[in-house]
């Protein structure tokens, strides 16, 4: 490392130097590289002592290796949201929370963002402010999602971190699961609801677990995320066209004699073709969707239904029908446990009508005699 200082150069100050570092870092990733430490060594300015040389090559290795990022992701925690150096959550299985920070500056943790973008060979910038993608950090498995400061008024770009776990958790790990498994046993048609974060992903999973390994399962999503060994399954992850979206890969799956059909998360149009799967006699029919409520999914449910079928002339009611006609339980979940769940009944102008089987109790009551 001494070979860096020349007798005909003039050094310069530490403050310098360190900022003088950081611009060389900088220019190599606007460049999309992230250099190895004997290439960006050689661009360094010469430098008054070898302790600035150490000070410097301490910030790059804890810019480029993370090292600091391995020590935390190693705690049992589902989730991390870094909002900032000092202010980052730490979720749990049982719904705590911690706060905890990372030994970055304001201006280091841009540059580390933008160094994990590239690492993953992300384009994220301005024009793309909005990724999320799936990789492996320290032997662990996360979805990883980054959003850039640009859309922020404080311009502070944030990520989140994500714990995929490689197997299925037990069934038993969900809480109060009694009959569960009679359902998925059943070919009952299941919708899992809850918040985001809610364990909806991670239920479904292991949900899956319970099926038939004979039978022909089709996992239909638009990011990766239901895990399954299922011996006899076909995938389908969307893409940004109209031919790769879920609302095809639905039409497309009813061509494959599908003998359950799993759709990762209902958002807009693929709720159409899901709901009429069932209308047509398919069964086992399963996916997830955010709502605050097990009777809640349903009114959201309809509401999807309602704006992305087409038909304006289609009442509410009539759709209200349609859903709790064909959609025969669901499950609603809360800070990875389940709460609620129902059995639908039917409905009268618009209202459904259900019978609690686990969870609020005050609701029992709340179906028709019919």
């Amino acid at each position: 490392m001494l070979s860096l200082f020349k007798e005909d150069d003039k050094p310069i100050s530490k403050e310098f130097a360190l900022k003088r570092a950081k611009d060389i870092l900088i220019s190599f990733l606007n460049k999309g590289i992230i250099p190895k430490w004997d290439v960006y060594f050689l661009e360094l300015p010469v430098l008054s002592n070898e302790e600035d040389l150490c000070d410097i090559q301490s910030f790059f290795q804890k810019l480029t290796e993370w090292r600091f990022l391995e020590n935390l992701i190693q705690e049992d925690s589902t989730e991390f949201i870094f909002h900032s150096p000092t202010q980052i959550q730490q979720l749990t299985s049982s719904g705590t929370k911690t706060n905890r920070s990372v030994p970055l500056s304001d201006e280091e943790w841009q540059l580390w963002l933008e160094i994990i973008s590239i690492h993953f060979k992300q384009n994220w910038n301005v024009q793309e402010p909005f990724v999320s993608f799936y990789a492996d950090l320290f032997q662990k498995k996360f979805r990883i999602t980054l959003i850039h400061g640009s859309t922020s008024p404080k311009n502070i770009s944030k990520m989140s971190l994500r714990s995929i776990s490689s197997k299925p958790h037990t069934l038993t790990s969900f809480g109060n699961t009694d009959g569960l498994q009679s359902l998925i046993k059943g070919k009952k048609n299941i919708l899992v609801a809850g918040s985001t974060g809610s364990g909806k992903t991670s239920l479904l999973s292991t949900l899956l677990d319970e099926i038939d390994p004979d039978e022909h399962l089709i996992v239909l999503e638009d990011t990766f995320e239901i895990m399954t060994s299922h011996k006899n399954q076909t995938r389908f992850l969307a893409g940004k066209t109209f031919e790769t979206s879920l609302k095809a890969y639905l039409s497309y799956s009813l061509r494959l004699s599908p003998e359950r059909m799993i759709l990762g998360e209902m958002r807009s149009h693929e709720v159409v073709p899901f709901l009429m799967a069932m209308n047509t006699g398919h069964k086992g029919l399963m996916g997830t969707i955010h709502a605050s409520s097990a009777v809640d999914a349903l009114n959201r449910m309809a509401l999807l239904f309602s704006i992305y079928s087409g038909e304006s002339s289609l009442h509410y009611e009539k759709v209200m029908e349609l859903v709790c006609r064909n959609l025969e339980y669901v499950i609603f979940m809360e800070n990875k446990k389940v709460k609620e769940v129902i059995k639908i009944l039917g409905s009268d102008k618009g209202t459904p009508f259900f019978e609690t089987i686990t969870g609020l109790k005050e609701r029992e009551k709340e179906f028709s005699l019919f």
